[in-house]
């Protein structure tokens, strides 16, 4: 089993700490390569992060593509996406036998496939549309207006913009904006409202099956996947939101609990 690591090099902190940890696998008899960038991740079995969410995240969207199995190890704040805190990470080598031999549950986590202006991006937690405020002019685009279509239906909602978030996500920014919480494997999108105009504006789960399509009626949107600026939107554009074909997988440890981590993760 080839094992590829990622993780943050740039000081040498941290760099020692990869290094060490490749070290440690290496002398259990585990192939490895270190990806300098999440760009490079390829050709392996597993994917260990040494990160927080955002290098988890960031790294599962290209190891989901080449349908890689990750596991994050946490380095940095929250770690909600990661199934080892620090002080545990030498203590992975039991838990990689057990990946080898399909002898533990993969959770599937589905992603978001947008299409922006000729572009794919996915996404493992959220799109959002953010109200572009242009300090130039900061009384033209108070107000973001957009119109949405989803399967039959369609609505407008006015505020500040709106999120599309997968089960993932919902634990994120979405949950921040008064979104509900969806189980990892629940398949549904929630469609969550960023300070709406409106009380009447709620969020809404959707069937992972449903595409989303949203034009900008007034003013202009930022548009970011995990959190990441990919574009924008002016007024008449329009993007696509809907299931990618493909899910990060996240091999799990028996004794991991959703609702524990929830508990142990989100109140601090």
């Amino acid at each position: 089993m080839k094992i590829g690591v990622v993780g943050n090099s740039t000081r040498k902190e941290n760099r020692e700490i990869l290094e060490q940890f490749v070290a440690f696998l290496e002398k259990q008899g585990y192939e490895t390569v270190i990806f300098s960038t999440n760009r490079e991740i390829d050709g392996v079995d597993i994917l260990i992060v040494l990160g927080g969410d955002g290098a988890i995240l960031h790294a599962a969207t290209i190891a989901a593509q080449k349908r890689i199995k990750m596991i994050g190890i946490n380095y940095g704040n929250l770690g909600f996406l990661a199934e080892y805190e620090r002080p545990e990470a030498f203590e992975i080598c039991e838990f990689l036998k057990k990946v080898e031999a399909g002898d533990c549950r993969i959770l599937k986590r589905s992603l978001l496939e947008l299409q922006l202006r000729g572009e794919t991006h996915y996404a493992l937690n959220e799109v959002a549309l953010q109200r572009y405020f242009d300090e130039k002019n900061p009384y033209e685009t108070q107000i973001l207006k957009l119109h949405i279509t989803v399967g039959d239906g369609s609505d407008d909602i006015s505020g500040d913009g709106v999120l599309i978030s997968t089960p993932t996500g919902s634990t994120a920014y979405s949950l921040s904006a008064g979104g509900a919480i969806l189980t990892p494997e629940v398949p549904a999108f929630l469609l969550t409202p960023i300070c709406a105009f409106s009380m009447s504006k709620r969020p809404i789960v959707f069937p992972d099956s449903e595409e989303f399509k949203i034009s900008v009626t007034h003013g202009k949107t930022l548009v970011l996947v995990d959190g990441r600026v990919v574009g924008y939107l002016s007024e008449g554009e329009e993007l696509l939101a809907r299931k990618a074909p493909f899910a990060a997988e996240f091999p799990i440890r028996k004794e991991t609990d959703f609702f524990r981590k929830i508990k142990n993760k989100l109140n601090k």
